[in-house]
C-alpha cells in the first residue's frame, strides 16, 4: 500500500487478451500489429512475442525509436507523415522496415525529395470518422495517392490504413457492432479496386466485438491489452479483462454527503469521462461489493471526489487505500509512466524518468 496514486497491471490478464486477439487474427488469417500507444512498454512488449507478433504500430517517432532500440525491426507509425521529420524517417528507416501513413499525393512528393532511404506509406482511409484520411467514398483521389507514391523514388505503397474511432462513442456491443460492420463494407469496394494492397484496420472496439474481419488483411488494435471502463461501457469487455487499475489512497470523508476525498486527480487519470444515465463518471470503483451508485465524480489537479453509496462509504477508511479502474488506460498509462504489479515489480514505461 503506497502514499500516493500508484497503477497497478495484471500481468496475467494482460497476456489472456493479447492471447485472445491473436488468436482471433489466426481465426481470420489476418496479420497481426497491434499498437503500443497504450501500454508504451519494453516489459509489456516482450508478451506479444510470445504469440509470434513480429509487426507492431507505433503512434509517434519517439514510440518507434523506443521499441527500435528494443529489437522491433518492422514498425508502422499511424500517424499521418510529417514533412518536418524526414531526417528522422531516414535514421529509423535505415535500422528497420518502416511505415507510415499519408493523405495527400503533395506530401508523398515532398516528403520523397528530402529522403535517403526506403519507406512503406499506407493511404488513410476515412471511414466516415472524420478526424483524417481520405473519405472511402473518393477513389479516384485515394488513387491519386497510390500512384504518386509508386511514382516516388523512395516509397512504396504499403497499404490502406483505417481506423473507424467512431466506435467509441458507441454505447453498446450491438451498436460497434453495426458501425463496424458498415465501416467494412465500405471497405470492400477499396479492396476490389486495389486487391494487392492490404488493408489494415482496427480500432479495439471493432477487434473485441465482431467475429468477421473480412476484407481486412491486417488489424493493429491497441486498447486491449488493458481494456477500462470505458471499453465496459461500449461492449468491447467485461470488468474482468481490465488489466490496469488505479490504487489511491483516501485521504478524507465527508459523511453530510457520502463523499470521500482520494489523492488522485487528472494528473493522474486524465480528464476523460463516461456519461451513464446522465452522471458524468471519471472512474469506476475496483470494488468487491458492487454499487452503481459509487463512483468518480470530479477531478481537479490532485483531488480526486468520489461519490459512495452508504453502504460503500461505511466500508472505506481514512489512511487505506482505494482501487479504481480508468475510463481510459492510454491516457492513465503515459500520465503514470510506470505500472507496478501485485508481486512488487516495477515495469517500464516510455515515458518513465521524464520528471
Amino acid at each position: 500500500m503506497k502514499p500516493f496514486p500508484t497503477l497497478f497491471v495484471d500481468l496475467e490478464i494482460v497476456r489472456k487478451n493479447i492471447e485472445r486477439m491473436a488468436q482471433k487474427a489466426t481465426r481470420n488469417s489476418v496479420e497481426f500489429r497491434p499498437h503500443f500507444k497504450t501500454h508504451q512498454s519494453r516489459a509489456i512488449g516482450q508478451i506479444f512475442r510470445d504469440f509470434d507478433v513480429s509487426g507492431i504500430t507505433v503512434s509517434s517517432i519517439k514510440m518507434a525509436d523506443f521499441f527500435l532500440k528494443d529489437g522491433w525491426d518492422d514498425i508502422t507509425i499511424a500517424f499521418p507523415a510529417n514533412v518536418l521529420a524526414a531526417e528522422y524517417y531516414n535514421v529509423i528507416a535505415s535500422r528497420a522496415s518502416l511505415k507510415t501513413l499519408v493523405i495527400s499525393s503533395e506530401v508523398v512528393e515532398e516528403l520523397d525529395s528530402k529522403m535517403n532511404q526506403e519507406m512503406g506509406l499506407y493511404v488513410e482511409i476515412d471511414p466516415d470518422y472524420g478526424r483524417s484520411g481520405i473519405p472511402v467514398s473518393q477513389p479516384e483521389k485515394i488513387k491519386e495517392i497510390v500512384d504518386a507514391i509508386e511514382r516516388s523514388e523512395h516509397f512504396y505503397p504499403a497499404g490502406f490504413y483505417c481506423h473507424a474511432g467512431h466506435t467509441y462513442k458507441a454505447g453498446s456491443a450491438k451498436e460497434v457492432r453495426e458501425i463496424s460492420t458498415q465501416v467494412l463494407q465500405k471497405l470492400g469496394s477499396l479492396k476490389a479496386a486495389f486487391p494487392d494492397l492490404p488493408l489494415c484496420f482496427g480500432d479495439t472496439p471493432s477487434c473485441s466485438v465482431l467475429d468477421d474481419l473480412d476484407p481486412a488483411d491486417q488489424i493493429s488494435p491497441g486498447n486491449f491489452v488493458f481494456y477500462d471502463w470505458m471499453q465496459v461501457q461500449i461492449g468491447s469487455c467485461s470488468p474482468n479483462e481490465i488489466a490496469v487499475y488505479m490504487e489511491c489512497p483516501v485521504i478524507e470523508k465527508f459523511e453530510d454527503r457520502n463523499q470521500v476525498l482520494i489523492h488522485g486527480g487528472a494528473v493522474h487519470f486524465s480528464k476523460d469521462a463516461v456519461d451513464i444515465d446522465g452522471i458524468k463518471s471519471f472512474g469506476e470503483p475496483r470494488l468487491k461489493y458492487l454499487s452503481e451508485e459509487t463512483y468518480l465524480k470530479s477531478l481537479s489537479q490532485e483531488h480526486g471526489i468520489i461519490q459512495c453509496s452508504e453502504n460503500v462509504f461505511s466500508k472505506l477508511n481514512v489512511g487505506e487505500t482505494i482501487q479504481i479502474f480508468p475510463i481510459h488506460s492510454c491516457l492513465t498509462a503515459d500520465l503514470m509512466r510506470e505500472y507496478h504489479t501485485e508481486d512488487g515489480r516495477v515495469l517500464d514505461h516510455m515515458n518513465c524518468g521524464k520528471l
